[in-house]
Protein backbone atom coordinates (compact mmCIF):
# COMPACT_ATOMS: atom_id res chain seq x y z
CA UNK A 1 0.00 0.00 0.00
CA UNK A 2 1.55 3.66 -0.97
CA UNK A 3 1.31 6.43 1.23
CA UNK A 4 1.10 9.88 -0.44
CA UNK A 5 2.13 12.91 1.44
CA UNK A 6 -0.05 16.06 2.04
CA UNK A 7 1.21 18.65 -0.35
CA UNK A 8 2.06 21.71 0.81
CA UNK A 9 2.29 25.19 -1.54
CA UNK A 10 5.25 27.45 -0.67
CA UNK A 11 3.20 30.58 1.06
CA UNK A 12 0.09 28.55 1.79
CA UNK A 13 -0.69 27.06 5.39
CA UNK A 14 -3.81 24.97 6.25
CA UNK A 15 -3.98 26.79 9.68
CA UNK A 16 -7.54 28.58 10.01
CA UNK A 17 -7.39 32.30 9.62
CA UNK A 18 -7.55 34.81 12.46
CA UNK A 19 -11.39 36.25 13.22
CA UNK A 20 -12.07 39.61 12.89
CA UNK A 21 -15.03 39.94 14.24
CA UNK A 22 -15.43 39.82 17.77
CA UNK A 23 -16.89 36.53 19.43
CA UNK A 24 -19.73 37.77 22.21
CA UNK A 25 -20.49 35.57 25.18
CA UNK A 26 -24.37 35.11 25.74
CA UNK A 27 -23.97 37.21 29.17
CA UNK A 28 -21.60 39.50 28.16
CA UNK A 29 -22.32 42.95 27.64
CA UNK A 30 -23.92 44.02 24.20
CA UNK A 31 -21.30 45.56 22.05
CA UNK A 32 -23.58 48.06 20.89
CA UNK A 33 -23.45 49.76 24.51
CA UNK A 34 -27.04 49.33 25.91
CA UNK A 35 -25.55 48.29 28.94
CA UNK A 36 -28.38 44.86 28.84
CA UNK A 37 -26.62 41.19 28.15
CA UNK A 38 -25.58 40.25 25.00
CA UNK A 39 -28.89 37.70 25.32
CA UNK A 40 -31.73 40.12 26.26
CA UNK A 41 -29.98 42.27 24.08
CA UNK A 42 -28.91 41.65 20.08
CA UNK A 43 -28.78 38.06 19.97
CA UNK A 44 -31.18 36.99 17.93
CA UNK A 45 -29.96 39.29 15.04
CA UNK A 46 -26.46 36.97 15.77
CA UNK A 47 -23.95 37.23 13.69
CA UNK A 48 -25.41 39.41 11.05
CA UNK A 49 -25.27 42.04 14.03
CA UNK A 50 -21.91 41.75 15.27
CA UNK A 51 -20.55 41.54 11.18
CA UNK A 52 -22.54 44.85 10.81
CA UNK A 53 -20.57 46.04 13.91
CA UNK A 54 -17.18 45.49 12.39
CA UNK A 55 -17.40 47.31 9.44
CA UNK A 56 -18.33 50.24 11.09
CA UNK A 57 -15.63 50.22 13.21
CA UNK A 58 -13.29 49.64 10.36
CA UNK A 59 -15.70 52.77 8.05
CA UNK A 60 -14.63 54.50 11.43
CA UNK A 61 -10.59 53.70 11.75
CA UNK A 62 -10.10 54.22 7.64
CA UNK A 63 -12.22 57.19 8.04
CA UNK A 64 -9.50 58.26 11.31
CA UNK A 65 -6.84 57.77 9.77
CA UNK A 66 -6.98 59.65 6.11
CA UNK A 67 -7.98 62.33 8.71
CA UNK A 68 -4.44 61.92 10.01
CA UNK A 69 -2.85 61.89 6.49
CA UNK A 70 -4.94 64.92 5.33
CA UNK A 71 -3.64 66.91 8.39
CA UNK A 72 0.14 65.48 7.27
CA UNK A 73 -0.49 67.23 4.11
CA UNK A 74 -1.01 63.90 1.76
CA UNK A 75 -2.13 64.94 -1.27
CA UNK A 76 -5.92 63.68 -1.78
CA UNK A 77 -5.38 61.51 -4.70
CA UNK A 78 -2.78 59.40 -2.43
CA UNK A 79 -5.67 59.66 0.55
CA UNK A 80 -8.36 58.18 -1.72
CA UNK A 81 -6.52 54.30 -2.56
CA UNK A 82 -5.03 54.55 1.06
CA UNK A 83 -5.07 51.01 3.03
CA UNK A 84 -4.10 50.83 6.36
Amino acid sequence: MKRYSKVVWPGFSSAPLPRHIAKVGRNQPCPCGSGKKYKDCHQREGGAFLEKLARQHEKERLRLARQHLKEQGVPWYRRLFYRP
